[in-house]
């Protein structure tokens, strides 16, 4: 199953849960008929028969429990659901995580932000914000809506008492909730449980109101009593219900993630690791903090004590999943009560001293990265990732974390190439920036020039977390700016609008919600124009442009229309038809990318250019593709692996 499949698999999960919660609530409601069928019959001398509710309540009031019911869960599970709208830093925060992307106060943290950085970048996904959490347990968590909004977050256990390897294990389980939709639908169990828990917490209010009011208010406060004891037991029963549910589905996922974590980095002694250290560790994995049970299943490992029963198990039996990854396993734990030394905990910084980047590449490569690389990064991709890292210089990598030299090296990369061009931008800068972010401009513009093309994207990965610490007031004057600096030469080229999306896209996720249409039309024309932009972008020469976009078109069995002239390519109607692609089903994104990669292969060279455009394009339709090391590859490579694709 790949990406697209997974996605396509987390939506209809999706749909799945909500159904089985709605029988939750059809049986809350139907339970709490009848205790009120009940409740009348006796107060009455009457004989009770479930046959007779209506007779015995009349059916205004059997419609009045149920609407006040469902209104009750709808209205707290929307509450709920508003309040981790901000995505998952609000889950970080209520566990007490404190954010490291822009301050690291240990090695330990160091080396926890590089690993995430390095999955990131090897993943093609926005760098997540990376929280740790003052706790000695060994655990972690994903959470967010969208890949855009995503935090990981790590214990300080987990930090500092796993080597390099297990902790990369662990931050690879992570990335795979991300990378196949158990993000979202972990949030959307979070609010829906909340909604159901609300019945019980009006009934738990109504008791002690019952030992507040007068003595003297002996009948009043009994009616309060049996209502409140009531509604406790009608909410605690759905949260059973609901309990139930959570943990059937997250135990399933985790092994899910287990695996998905081996193939991402080759290796199952990492999170193998991970896990016997959890079971020798007398910590273990369970948060101390008070919001834990909330957040149960997002976790690593168990947060939380284990019960009498596993009926509520959010996790499988650790033994359990040790053995799906390593059979040869011995059943012993080892003890472990201090932090790891050792000299993969000294590499802080990436891998030192790697071959240089692989300059080209064939389009079987490409195709691979189109379909089945896609939320599915292998170790190959995570070596590029750390050496693409490494060539970064280490001033840039630094500054990268801070707000303000962030936004000078967003500036920097999407400066002009040509010097003339380049100096009449920062001359405009220079009076619209903040002085302290021209200033870090200035200092970071030799290093940036000196800088590899392909660390162009990598780089800009590693700003996203410190741009989105900025204020409103300050984002929206940097994103005033950038617009400024692009049309500052009265036209936006591709490569400028790649990295201009792919920034935006980080930060804002998607984009404005008044373009997007499901029009059948509207979605062909935005296909068209994407392989039109494409097209202009390899190919100076109006005609063989054409060509390219020609390609692109029969790989989608579109028929041939005229190809829209460069000057029809901005940056307005770009975002436009990235805006209405997003709206495709997860089976049909494949199609386009492999058109689009068909439209860049049909000259039988492939620019760097091209490449980022490609993943630009794919990171807005929120499919993360690998990073490529492509410079240019033969026509007859590239005819070779033609049908590979088409």
């Amino acid at each position: 199953m790949n990406f697209f499949e997974y996605q396509d698999r987390a939506r209809r999960n999706s749909g799945l849960l909500v159904g089985l919660l709605s029988l939750a609530v059809v049986l809350l409601i139907g339970i709490t008929t009848l205790a009120a069928a009940a409740l009348v019959a006796y107060s009455s001398g009457q004989p009770f028969n479930p046959v007779n509710v209506g007779t015995l309540l009349g059916w205004d009031t059997v419609g009045a429990i149920a609407l006040t019911i469902s209104a009750v869960i709808v209205l707290g599970s929307f509450y709920k659901l508003r309040q981790l709208s901000s995505g998952g830093r609000t889950v970080a925060e209520a566990l007490g995580g404190r954010k490291i992307n822009i301050a690291q106060h240990s090695d330990a943290e160091k080396r926890a932000l590089n690993v995430v950085e390095e999955m990131a970048i090897a993943s093609g996904t926005p760098v997540p914000e990376v929280y740790v959490l003052d706790d000695d347990a060994i655990n972690a968590f994903a959470a967010g809506h969208e890949p855009q909004d995503a935090v990981i977050g790590l214990t300080r256990g987990c930090i500092e008492r796993l080597s390099r390897d297990e902790l990369q294990g662990v931050v690879a389980h992570e990335f795979s909730h991300i990378f196949n939709g158990d993000m979202r639908l972990n949030i959307r169990i979070v609010g829906l449980l909340h909604g159901i828990l609300v019945i019980g917490l009006l009934g738990y209010w109504l008791l002690r109101g019952t030992y507040i009011g007068s003595s003297r208010d002996n009948r009043g406060r009994a009616a309060l009593f049996g209502i409140g004891a009531g509604l406790m037991v009608i909410g605690y029963t759905g949260t059973f219900l609901g309990n139930l549910i959570k943990s059937a589905v997250s135990r399933q996922r985790e092994y899910l993630a287990d695996a998905s974590a081996v193939q991402f980095t080759r290796s199952n002694a990492g999170i193998a690791g991970a896990l016997k250290k959890i079971g020798g560790y007398s910590g273990g994995s369970q948060l101390s903090s008070a919001q834990a049970p909330e957040f149960s299943h997002m976790y690593f490992a168990s947060g939380l004590r284990r019960s009498f029963t596993n009926l509520f198990a959010t996790h499988p039996p650790l033994p359990s999943r040790i053995n799906r990854l390593d059979p040869d396993w011995s059943g012993h734990f080892p003890s472990v009560e201090s932090a790891v030394p050792g000299p993969q905990d000294e590499r802080l910084a990436g891998i030192v001293g790697v071959a240089p980047l692989d300059s080209a590449a064939s389009l079987e490569r490409l195709s691979e990265s189109v379909d089945n690389s896609i939320g599915n990064p292998g170790q190959d991709h995570i070596e590029l990732g750390q050496r693409l890292l490494d060539s970064i210089p280490v001033d840039l990598r630094a500054a990268a974390h801070d707000p303000f030299a962030a936004r000078a090296i967003v500036y920097l990369l999407l400066s002009h190439r040509e010097a003339s061009q380049r100096q009449k931008q920062h001359a405009i800068l220079e009076k619209i920036a903040h002085p302290g972010v021209y200033r870090e401009l200035q200092k970071l513009s030799p290093s940036i020039r000196a800088m590899p093309a392909c660390a162009r994207l990598p780089l800009l990965d590693l700003c996203i977390p410190a741009l989105r610490a900025l204020a409103p007031q300050q984002y929206q004057v940097f994103k005033r700016n950038l617009i400024k600096l692009l049309r500052s030469d009265g036209r936006v080229e591709l490569w400028e609008w790649a990295l201009y999306r792919v920034a935006m896209h980080g930060i804002e996720g998607a984009p404005d919600g008044h373009r997007v249409s499901h029009n059948r039309k509207a979605l062909a024309d935005a296909t068209r124009f994407l392989l039109a932009a494409l097209a202009h972008a390899g190919h100076e020469d109006y005609l063989a442009a054409n060509r390219a976009y020609g390609a692109g078109l029969e790989a989608l069995n579109y028929s041939k229309t005229p190809l829209p002239s460069r000057s029809d390519i901005t940056l307005p109607r770009l975002d436009k038809a990235i805006a209405i692609t997003r709206s495709m089903k997860p089976l049909q994104k494949p199609g386009l990318l492999k058109a689009l990669a068909a439209c860049m292969a049909h000259d039988g060279v492939l620019e760097a250019e091209e490449i980022e455009l490609l993943r630009a394009v794919a990171d807005s339709l929120d499919c993360p593709m690998p990073p490529l090391a492509v410079d240019m590859v033969t026509r007859e490579a590239l005819q070779r692996s033609t049908e590979s694709i088409l």
